[in-house]
């Protein structure tokens, strides 16, 4: 079964379908503010050094996690950012913790640190082909490196993680990339490789000759089942004007604070610990048009979206 897919949420009808039960499915977890890269789009690089950064505590990891697991009922959390998780001080502490407790966890990372863990997936934002290309989208020479990291880390799940599937990902910016990209990593021992447009505020960012670019992944799809057509690329026009499925997903940053979604980490709408939280986030009010487009919850809504639509005195007549 693929890990990238844009139907998951059909497997939670009975949340969809019932308004008492929409609590949140999956947690992101935000373990830092500050990076070890210095990607040029990215907010977070300018902290590394700054007297605001800031590394989420393991003690304070776990109340937030008990509370996200236990209380609320999510049944996956993403360690991601925000900032590169890996570099997190209580990193080793926090995924310990949740191994031990068969809690589902998943990391996104640039895996410049290379860290022996047993996620349910470990998706690497390699993005280069060699250390120029990794520079350029980066901000840092360390191709190599992660490459090497991920060959040991490949080596290593082969008898202590198994379930884990590894996956490469490189965010498409132009045609030429895709054929860069796999014959420079088709070599390594991933799981899938996966190719994902940008995702711009608003949907501004425009391709030419996206159907191409579309063709050539599917093409290489066809001669390597690792290749994996990200589904964002069929929702690059989905502007969507409502967040019907918000309540699936709860993001919290490296203080606890819960954001409006991943995506907006400048909208605070309260603190995972408060005991009204889910209230204030089914309640909290954000402007669609600053969004991304597409974002991680395009596909969510839309699923949400066509099975509200469908509910009506007509049902019965299929």
């Amino acid at each position: 079964m693929r890990n990238i897919t844009g139907n998951k949420m059909l497997a939670y009808m009975d949340r969809i379908l019932d308004e008492k039960m929409q609590k949140p499915i999956t947690a992101d977890i935000f373990l830092t503010n500050y990076c070890n890269n210095k990607c040029p789009y990215c907010t977070y690089r300018r902290w590394e050094l700054d007297e605001d950064a800031y590394s989420m505590k393991y003690e304070d990891f776990v109340r937030y996690a008990e509370q996200l697991v236990f209380h609320m009922g999510v049944k996956g959390i993403i360690l991601t950012g925000g900032g590169e998780p890996t570099i997190c001080k209580d990193f080793d502490l926090i995924t310990k913790w949740l191994e031990d407790r068969e809690i589902q966890y998943g990391v996104n990372t640039n895996f410049n640190n290379l860290k022996y863990i047993k996620p349910a997936y470990l998706k690497v934002s390699l993005d280069g082909w060699d250390e120029d290309s990794y520079e350029k989208c980066r901000g840092v020479r360390k191709y190599e490196q992660v490459r090497e990291n991920i060959k040991k880390y490949a080596e290593w799940k082969i008898k202590e993680s198994q379930q884990t599937r590894l996956g490469i990902q490189r965010v498409v910016q132009d045609k030429g990339d895709i054929f860069n990209f796999y014959e420079a990593n088709k070599d390594l021992p991933v799981d899938y490789i996966s190719f994902r447009p940008v995702e711009s505020t608003g949907g501004q960012y425009k391709y030419e000759g996206m159907q191409d670019i579309i063709n050539d992944i599917k093409a290489l799809a066809k001669i390597d089942s690792r290749v994996v057509l990200n589904f964002k690329w069929s929702m690059m026009e989905e502007v969507q004007y409502t967040c019907t499925a918000q309540w699936a997903q709860m993001a919290v940053n490296e203080r606890g604070q819960v954001m409006y979604c991943c995506h907006k980490p400048y909208e605070i709408i309260g603190h995972v610990l408060d005991s009204n939280i889910l209230s204030k986030k089914k309640f909290a009010y954000t402007d669609m048009s600053m969004c991304d487009v597409p974002c991680r919850m395009t596909a969510p809504n839309t699923v949400v979206q066509e099975v509200q639509e469908c509910k009506g005195e007509h049902t019965p007549f299929i």
